[in-house]
Formats: structure tokens, C-alpha cells, sequence
């Protein structure tokens, strides 16, 4: 007799996803698959719900140099062409990337061709990693199963890097289909970033969300008391809420400056800009003799500033900077701007507060301090112009917003 032998995929439960860690989603998915990512990873798992249950599961694979080509094409395709990331746009520096210890692609293949892509950058000194960049082509949107497809590149990810203790990523806000997925993953919102993003010709506002491996929280968050501004404290409640992080200290300060000091350390400011043909520009600030720096990029394809980076060692440093960092934004006619400012440092947090800054995000293990082997939890202050288009939230985001209501309808 002739028997054929039943092949039954893994059921995963709906309910045991968004898990509260990158161990426990990984324990999900231990034994269903094969992160053989190299010859092509199948998405061999049901999930018990119709969620994508009539789309096509794709094999994952991972982009080699050859890739570079139909990744800028998708992307091209995809935003016909206003993609604010233009680097992404360039076949070569793709190319470059994937040659790069620090960024990797899969693909979603279907019969062989690929359909669309995701990506991680990794930042092994600080264990931080960052994941994005999903693009599906045209033809295969509403086709290709998303969720399974995300779900598969964060096994990967999550179980490759493993000296990755926390992964971020950003999401768009005109609709909520990438927070959902990343939901599923166990992803938190975290931090609203009105207007800084525009897609398609349109402003957008992004939201940014996190995950961390369990002994991130647990063993490498710095134990000392954050010290917070009453600004920040929304945003700090609404992390506490998620994850327990313990007793704050609220700080009111009236800061006093000495502006004597300022006015010669005005004397003695320098700056310097770099630019490159993606439309970046790199300004760098300094205060000759000091040791300080205060540096940001800007994007003049959606005029704004981020990954602002500083060192002062006196608050009248840090007044000069931002004075010029102000000026900046109105040259520049910049829409949005953030800064990620340490919960150790209330002063600073009150200045920017100040210039007109709010804090609308607070990011525990934010930055890990090599020489203790800490994470320092971080708040994010940032500034926009413009009306904010209302924004698609999942509950936990909107609950963000609702707690910073105040501070977004002026």
C-alpha cells in the first residue's frame, strides 16, 4: 500500500504574539524555523486568525552584492521616485551597504523574483540596532503576506545579532499597517515625531518603537534615579506604564546663566557644514578651546534635523549652541528637529525646553555607556512647524498622543 506521509505547518498562536521581549518572541518561533537565510528560508508557520491567511508566504533571502540593482528599482518604483532617502535610490551605495558588516537586506522572493525587501542597520559599539526600510513592489501589495513576512526577518535578526540588546525602528503615521506588524513582534511606541517625515510629496509624522533583549532592562539599565522636567514626565509615565522602570526624580529649575560667559564663548564659536549629493549636510559646532561639540544632519529633501549628537561641559556651551542651532532652523526653514537628551541631565533637558523644544518620547536604554557597561535612559525632545495631519495610531500610540494632546494643538 501507498502512503503519503501529511506535512502540517505550525500553528502559531495569535495570542502568544507581541510578546513582552526579544526572547520570548524568539522562543515562539524556536523550533518552527530554519534560519537558513543564505539558500532561501521558508515561512513554514500558520497563524491562528485570517490575518494574512490569503496572501502569499515569500522565501526570505539574504541580499548579496548583485542585489543592490533591484533594491534601488523597488524603491524607485514603489515611491515613484520621491523617496526622501536618496541614498537608497543609488544602486551603488546600496551595493556599498550590503558590503557592510553593519547593514543587511532580505528579500521576499516569489517564483523566484523579488517582490520587495526589508533592512537592519547595526551599531555593534553601541548594541543597538535598527530595522526598516520594508518596501513591497507594486504588483505584489495586497498579495504578499506582510506580517508573515516582517515576523520572519525579525527571527532572523533577532536570533543572528544576538550582542544587539535593543532594536528601534520608525513608523509611519498615515496609516497604522506597519505599527500593527511591528505590534505583533512586540515592538512599543514610544516617542510622536510630528511632522518629520514626508512620503509621497506629503507631510508625515512618524512614531518611534522599541524592543529589548530581557537582560537589557534588567541587568544593563543604569541604576541611578532619572531626574526629570515636568515636560517629560507624560512621556515618562507612559514608558513606566509599559515597563515598570521604577522611581524618577522631578526637577524645577531655574536655570542661572552667566552671560558674561556666553558672550565670550559666542566670541570663540565655529562651525563647519559637509555636504553630500543625497541632499545631506553634516553641521558641526565648536567653541574654540573647549572640548564641546554639538552636531546634527540635516535633510534638505524633508527640511529637518535629527541625530543630533553633543558634549558641552557648562550650560552656557550648551545656551551657545542651541542659540545657533535656532538660527540654523530659520535659515534652513527647517519643519522638524529632535534631540535625544539624557534623563542624568535636568539642566539640559530644562534649556531646550526653553528654546521651545517639548518632550514628547522618553526611551529607556537609549545609549550605552561602553566605559560603565550601562544603558542611560534617554528623552526625546523634538520641534515642528506646521499643522499635524491626524495620525493613524494603534491604542498605545494614541495614547502617547492623548498625553501630549496639549503640547501638539498649540
Amino acid at each position: 500500500m501507498i502512503t503519503q506521509e501529511i506535512i502540517q505547518s505550525p500553528i502559531i498562536p495569535y495570542k502568544k504574539l507581541s510578546p513582552n521581549s526579544v526572547d520570548e518572541f524568539l522562543e515562539i518561533f524556536e523550533d518552527v524555523l530554519d534560519l537558513d537565510l543564505e539558500n532561501g528560508m521558508e515561512l513554514d508557520f500558520l497563524i491562528d486568525t485570517k490575518l494574512g491567511s490569503d496572501k502569499i508566504s515569500p522565501t526570505l533571502v539574504l541580499a548579496k552584492p548583485k542585489d543592490a540593482k533591484v533594491i534601488a528599482s523597488i524603491c524607485k518604483e514603489v515611491y515613484d521616485g520621491t523617496y526622501p532617502y536618496k541614498e537608497i535610490e543609488d544602486e551603488l551605495m546600496v551595493k556599498k551597504m550590503i558590503e557592510s558588516p553593519d547593514n543587511y537586506f532580505i528579500l521576499f522572493e516569489i517564483d523566484g523574483e523579488v517582490a520587495g525587501c526589508f533592512r537592519c542597520a547595526l551599531d555593534f559599539e553601541h548594541k543597538k540596532g535598527y530595522s526598516g526600510g520594508f518596501m513591497v513592489k507594486k504588483k505584489y501589495q495586497r498579495v504578499l503576506d506582510v506580517t508573515k513576512s516582517i515576523i520572519g526577518s525579525y527571527v532572523w535578526m533577532w536570533n543572528t545579532f544576538k550582542e544587539i540588546l535593543m532594536w528601534y525602528c520608525e513608523n509611519r503615521t498615515a496609516h497604522a499597517a506597519s505599527q500593527y506588524i511591528t505590534s505583533v513582534c512586540g515592538i512599543n511606541t514610544v516617542a510622536f515625531f510630528p511632522n518629520k517625515d514626508v512620503f509621497y510629496n506629503q507631510v508625515e509624522s512618524d512614531v518611534m518603537g522599541v524592543i529589548y533583549r530581557e537582560k537589557t532592562l534588567k541587568k544593563y539599565r543604569d541604576r541611578k534615579t532619572p531626574v526629570l522636567i515636568e515636560n517629560a514626565l507624560d512621556s515618562y509615565l507612559h514608558c513606566d506604564n509599559l515597563y515598570k522602570l521604577g522611581s524618577f526624580q522631578l526637577a524645577s529649575l531655574d536655570l542661572c546663566l552667566d552671560y558674561d560667559k556666553i558672550f565670550e564663548l559666542q566670541k570663540a564659536f565655529r562651525k563647519d557644514l559637509i555636504s553630500d549629493k543625497y541632499g545631506y549636510q553634516y553641521h558641526q559646532f565648536f567653541i574654540r578651546g573647549t572640548k564641546s561639540y554639538f552636531t546634527f544632519l540635516h535633510n534638505t529633501q524633508i527640511q529637518n534635523f535629527e541625530k543630533t549628537k553633543y558634549h558641552v561641559e557648562s550650560l552656557e556651551e550648551l545656551y551657545v549652541y542651541l542659540e545657533e542651532f535656532l538660527k540654523s532652523m530659520k535659515i534652513y526653514k527647517i519643519r522638524y528637529c529632535e534631540a535625544f537628551i539624557s534623563t542624568f541631565r535636568p539642566e539640559d533637558q530644562q534649556l531646550f525646553f526653553e528654546f521651545g523644544f517639548r518632550a514628547r518620547g522618553y526611551v529607556p536604554c537609549w545609549n550605552y555607556n561602553k566605559s560603565e557597561n550601562k544603558f542611560e535612559d534617554y528623552v526625546v525632545f523634538n520641534y515642528f512647524e506646521g499643522q499635524v495631519p491626524h495620525p493613524e495610531l494603534l491604542p498605545i500610540g494614541q495614547e502617547l498622543v492623548d498625553l501630549l494632546s496639549i503640547q501638539i494643538n498649540p
